[in-house]
C-alpha cells in the first residue's frame, strides 16, 4: 500500500458504495490520484462514525450509471469495502489523539469537508487497529 484515504458519505451511499464497490463524486482533482492497492477507511456523515475498511481495486474513470442518491457523482474509482454492523462502528474520538491527518483538533470535522482526504499510512494504521 503506497497511500490511504478517508471517504465520506451518508449512509445510504455508504451502503451504495460497498455494495457496488464504487466510490464516486463530482470532481476529477484528488480522485484521479487513487491508485489500485490504497487503503480506504470509510466515514458516515450523518453518524459521525468510521465504519469500515476497504482496498482500491480500480483506479479514475469516469461513468454515468446512477449508482448514488443526491447526484450522479460520475468521477469513480473501485474498491473492496468492508462495512462493520452499525453497533461496531467508532467516532472520532476513539481516534483523534492518535492520528494526524486533522491539525486542529477542535475543528476536526473540517478535515473530512470534500468527500475524500488522502492520510497517512501511520493514520490508517490507527483506524485499521481501531476498527478491527
Amino acid at each position: 500500500m503506497n497511500q490511504a484515504w478517508i471517504i465520506v458519505a451518508n449512509p445510504e451511499n455508504m451502503a451504495r458504495v460497498a455494495r457496488h464497490g464504487v466510490f464516486g463524486l463530482n470532481t476529477k482533482g484528488v480522485l484521479a490520484k487513487v491508485q489500485p492497492g490504497d487503503g480506504v477507511v470509510a466515514y458516515v456523515k450523518g453518524e459521525k462514525a468510521f465504519a469500515g475498511l476497504g482496498v482500491v481495486t480500480e483506479g479514475y474513470y469516469m461513468d454515468d450509471a446512477p449508482l448514488f442518491e443526491g447526484g450522479l457523482f460520475p468521477d469513480r474509482f473501485g474498491l473492496k469495502l468492508e462495512l462493520l454492523p452499525q453497533e461496531r462502528w467508532k467516532d472520532i474520538w476513539w481516534f483523534l489523539d492518535d492520528v494526524e491527518f486533522c491539525s486542529d483538533k477542535a475543528r476536526w470535522s473540517a478535515s473530512l469537508v470534500g468527500g475524500i482526504r488522502r492520510i497517512s499510512l501511520g493514520d490508517f494504521e490507527v483506524f485499521r487497529r481501531g476498527l478491527a
